[in-house]
């Protein structure tokens, strides 16, 4: 009678599972996205994890959710992905290289789109530049 050869699994199987755990604690933290250097302000308030994301970078170039589109077609994306989960919050992130204007043209085209809720993401400043 032959033995067959047994290889301990044990090892392997810990190690999976701090993987697994490592993964699932830092997921939450990483955001992929467009390269958007945020205006700074004093107050911020949380950010949904689930949103629909229109982002604006220093060469005036537009994303829903990191897809690049025009300004033409800017209101049917974004009524489409609101269509598809109205639950979801519409945010702008804008350059702060970006003008004002171009920011506003934004909004404007998504409020003409029937959507009123637009909110606008800012990274908050040191807490020694907020105390003047």
């Amino acid at each position: 009678m032959k033995i067959a050869p047994d290889i301990n699994v044990t090892s392997l199987v810990d190690v999976t599972m701090v993987l697994l755990i490592v993964f699932i604690i830092t997921a939450p933290f990483m955001r992929a996205g467009v390269k958007v250097d945020l205006p700074k302000a004093g107050a911020r308030q949380s950010q949904p994890q689930r949103a629909v994301i229109i982002a604006i970078d220093r060469s005036n170039q537009l994303f829903v959710n990191q897809e690049k589109v025009t300004m033409e077609n800017l209101a049917a994306r974004v009524t489409q992905l609101h269509n598809n989960s109205p639950d979801l919050p519409i945010l702008l992130e804008g350059d702060a290289a970006v003008a004002y204007g171009q920011v506003i043209k934004i909004m404007d085209a998504v409020r003409r789109a029937g959507i009123e809720n637009v909110g606008l993401v800012l990274e908050q400043e040191p807490p020694s530049q907020t105390s003047r």
